[in-house]
């Protein structure tokens, strides 16, 4: 196995973070919730790990074959809310929307999306399919003499779903039919074009 290269989208045009929850149909495959728009996204960095096979005849290398075995994405965002916390944890929120951790939360898949500027207006936009999220480290500080912010980073596994799927990604201006669409529902192939 080898490590693929990663992305790293940062604060300078990183926006409009957002999970789907993900139940499984009848059919057996993935089936999305409504989007719901998460914290404001600091950085997001994917990292890639893939699985490759080199089959040799004649005395070389003959062919190359190589597959996403799983990916890790890492958020950093302004503030983790006790509802989105529930939601990616599994963790229970009463009416009072006091959520507790406990040790038989168990983490669901998720649908992650967002868009991160580019040159000349565009936007790449982008949706993982099936993630699952850790527990976050927590931080906190008391007051000083200067100014400090602490961001909390939330670290999730990312694989393929059953069709071997495992990210949706489009470059557009925001005014794109597809880009304005893109946070309405997670993003499914159209099958136009092959």
């Amino acid at each position: 196995m080898s490590r693929g290269l990663g992305d790293v989208y940062k604060r300078q045009g990183l926006r409009d973070l957002y999970r789907a929850p993900i139940t499984i149909g009848t059919s057996g495959a993935e089936e999305y919730g409504t989007p719901v728009r998460m914290a404001k996204a600091i950085s997001a960095k994917l990292s890639v790990e893939v699985a490759e096979a080199i089959l040799y005849a004649d005395d070389g290398a003959d062919e190359v074959v190589k597959e996403l075995v799983s990916g890790e994405i890492t958020l950093n965002v302004n503030d983790l809310l006790p509802a989105d916390l529930a939601a990616l944890l599994g963790q229970k929120q009463d009416t009072d929307k006091v959520v507790y951790g406990s040790d038989s939360d168990e983490a669901p898949y998720t649908a992650i999306g967002f868009r991160a500027k580019k040159a000349g207006g565009t936007y790449k936009y982008i949706w993982l399919y099936k993630v699952k999220f850790a527990i976050p480290d927590e931080n906190y500080t008391t007051k000083g003499d200067s100014i400090e912010f602490t961001t909390p980073e939330i670290v999730g596994q990312f694989i393929k779903r059953s069709d071997g799927l495992w990210k949706a990604e489009h470059v557009a201006e925001p005014t794109n039919s597809v880009a304005t669409a893109w946070f309405t529902s997670v993003r499914e192939p159209n099958n136009a074009g092959g």
